[in-house]
């Protein structure tokens, strides 16, 4: 009995680190695209031209990275359905 409550908060846990990575791979690029958007503007006196191209492109990479991790969460959860159906077999 213990070892079915440790697993379970174990993966609990797992769960949890996954969604904060999640946030975390979401909002890095579109904030270090606005912090390098300003800093060229700063540099090159054009107004918000880079912060608004880089704010779009941060978008597309965070998102693009979210989707990329839902991918290998497909993957990852379709490996554990095959493998459980294939020990079903078994017995």
């Amino acid at each position: 009995m213990v070892a079915k409550k440790y697993s379970w908060t174990r993966e609990l846990a797992r769960e949890g680190m996954r969604a904060m990575a999640l946030g975390w791979e979401l909002a890095m690029p579109i904030f270090g695209g606005v912090l390098l958007g300003h800093y060229l503007d700063q540099q090159f006196e054009t107004g918000y031209t880079f912060t608004l191209g880089l704010l779009v492109a941060g978008v597309f990479v965070g998102f693009y990275n979210i989707w990329r991790f839902g991918q290998r969460f497909a993957g990852r959860h379709d490996q554990k359905k095959d493998s459980a159906v294939s020990k079903e077999g078994e017995q």
